[in-house]
């Protein structure tokens, strides 16, 4: 299966999928002000997680804080950022976002956040009669709750000004929007979630706050190769999710707050949307075809 020959997943207005990154959305080019902002991101240490740290380094953000489970994969980040990124602080901590204490101690021992970027994911890739109960409950223990959990601690902490609205760019899948076989507790859970994020969005009107969820392509990880049989997808560039994530952080983004987006969608086609967007809500969300 070859997602990227499937225009019914998106927009009839988005002609371009970009399979690698391109000048629109480099960091070096983008609209983001990342001077003197902080990144917190989970699962922010290997894979599609790393790629975003890399490409908000290559902004000049100026501090990265990142939670994953490993100590070792953790190292190895925070010591190939800081040798590439000087200017750039970065902070580690061995966490998981099923862990709730531990996710408020640390969002609430950070200070200012300008980015927030829930990354980590729970699959379970089986027949559903085959999930055990437990195996259900940590999928939307991660994918769900955990989500919902660091979102609204974020959004608990002191109001700081940091030169315009803060971001949460939820990492998401385009399974959110598909079934098939073994998929069940990722791709409900996946589509619970962006509700979660749509919903974060409706109920915050005053707009200090900008949520998104993201589809970051056919990503060649380590999840993704355990769970995606050979020759199922064309794989794609991981700079991709990483250059398009500061570009949805940017006041060009800010029409899509509270949207469904694919980081390969050309972002100049999405900007001729906007009107389409103001005028139906429901839009690039999780919702029933019209």
């Amino acid at each position: 299966m070859d997602f990227k020959n499937m225009p019914q997943f998106w927009p009839a207005e988005i002609k371009t999928y970009h399979m690698e990154t391109y000048d629109r959305i480099l960091p070096s080019t983008t609209k983001f002000d990342a001077k003197g902002k902080t990144l917190l991101i989970t699962a922010g240490a290997t894979g599609i997680g790393y790629s975003i740290c890399e490409s908000f380094a290559k902004a000049g953000i100026a501090r990265i804080i990142i939670l994953q489970r490993r100590e070792s994969v953790l190292a190895a980040a925070k010591e190939a950022l800081a040798k590439a990124y000087p200017n750039t602080k970065v902070e580690t901590y061995a966490a998981s976002q099923s862990d709730f204490p531990r996710m408020t101690e640390i969002i609430h021992s950070a200070g200012n956040i300008d980015v927030l970027i829930p990354c980590a994911t729970n699959a379970s890739m089986k027949p559903t009669r085959d999930i055990s109960t437990e195996q259900m409950a940590n999928m939307y223990t991660v994918n769900v709750v955990g989500l919902f959990h660091i979102v609204r601690e974020f959004l608990a902490l002191p109001s700081t000004a940091s030169g315009g609205p803060k971001s949460v760019i939820h990492v998401s899948s385009n399974a959110s929007q598909m079934y098939f076989p073994g998929g069940s507790g990722y791709c409900s859970s996946k589509a619970a979630a962006n509700q979660i994020i749509t919903h974060f969005a409706t109920d915050e009107p005053e707009g200090n706050v900008k949520f998104y969820s993201l589809h970051p392509g056919a990503i060649r990880t380590e999840l993704a190769e355990a769970n995606v049989p050979e020759g199922m997808v064309v794989w794609e560039s991981v700079k991709v999710p990483g250059d398009f994530a500061v570009w949805l952080a940017g006041p060009e983004a800010e029409f899509l707050n509270g949207r469904f987006v694919w980081a390969q969608w050309d972002v100049d086609e999405l900007i001729a949307m906007k009107k389409k967007l103001a005028s139906d809500p429901s839009l690039l969300t999780i919702t029933l075809a019209k």
